[in-house]
């Protein structure tokens, strides 16, 4: 049974927390190591050993963006083609991006034994759109069914590469304009969740609004959403008012609480407020 799953029914509820920026802000001058294993294995260790979150996610999008900023050629080859799915096909296949990704995620394991390790990456819809955006910024990119289908493809086989790396499980972040509308549409992200089967790992959608729980019936194994009501969801986001004093949610019966800690909250108050989550 994946890692996740095994601790919310074993252990009882988790606290997954995104902290990347607070911590990042907090701890590394503001921009979190993505590119320097050692040194962002010295962050994660002050940032464990303070804030102790149950998962520990790998942000594959902010990783990516560092990595375009210090490879332009990558870039560059990214817009030589102007099909929508070019760019996250180049991208993905970019042999140095994928060593440079495993180098990282092996380390993070074995340095984080206790925690479930999970890679955080765009959904594929999502994905497309973003990888256009980086290598074609001032063009309109049209993704259809058939392109979002293609960077499923393109991503499982990208997943490949972390099979030894003992990871967890993955999350596909959406946006609110990207989010699944129906079973058709989820369907096309297909290809990701039989690579996450294959690895027996977790498969999770983190969706900001949640607003068509019916296309949510099959496919994931559990979703972080801000409405504990979305079909199969497991983890509730904590809302911003908590970090103001407002109570905690109530965890779902059987899932776990999503909390991503405000950039600007103040350190003294910080613990104080998951103390009132756990």
């Amino acid at each position: 049974m994946p890692l996740l799953s095994e601790r919310v029914a074993s252990n009882g509820p988790c606290l997954w927390l995104d902290y990347d920026a607070y911590a990042g802000a907090l701890l590394a001058n503001g921009s979190v190591p993505w590119l320097d294993v050692d040194a962002l294995i010295g962050w994660m260790r002050k940032a464990q050993s303070l804030l102790k979150s149950d998962v520990i996610a790998v942000p594959m999008a902010t990783v990516v963006e560092q990595w375009l900023a210090a490879h332009p050629e990558l870039k560059i080859a990214m817009a030589a083609k102007r099909r929508p799915v070019f760019p996250l096909k180049t991208l993905l296949a970019d042999t140095a991006l994928r060593s440079h990704l495993v180098s990282l995620v092996k380390p993070l394991r074995s340095s984080f034994a206790k925690p479930s390790l999970l890679l955080s990456l765009p959904s594929p819809r999502l994905w497309v759109a973003l990888a256009s955006a980086q290598a074609l910024p001032s063009e309109a990119i049209e993704i259809d069914a058939d392109a979002v289908d293609s960077a499923a493809a393109y991503i499982a086989d990208f997943l490949r590469e972390f099979a030894d790396c003992g990871i967890d499980g993955i999350l596909l972040q959406e946006s609110a304009e990207s989010e699944p509308a129906s079973a058709e549409d989820l369907q096309l992200y297909q290809a990701v969740f039989n690579v996450a089967a294959h690895y027996r790992w977790d498969a999770g959608l983190r969706l900001p609004v949640a607003a068509h729980d019916a296309a949510l019936a099959a496919g994931p194994a559990f979703v972080v959403s801000p409405r504990s009501s979305a079909a199969g969801a497991a983890g509730l986001v904590v809302n911003a008012e908590f970090w103001a004093g407002e109570g905690p949610p109530e965890c779902p019966t059987g899932g776990f609480r999503y909390a991503e800690i405000p950039v600007d909250a103040k350190p003294e108050s910080v613990l104080d407020r998951l103390a009132a989550l756990r």
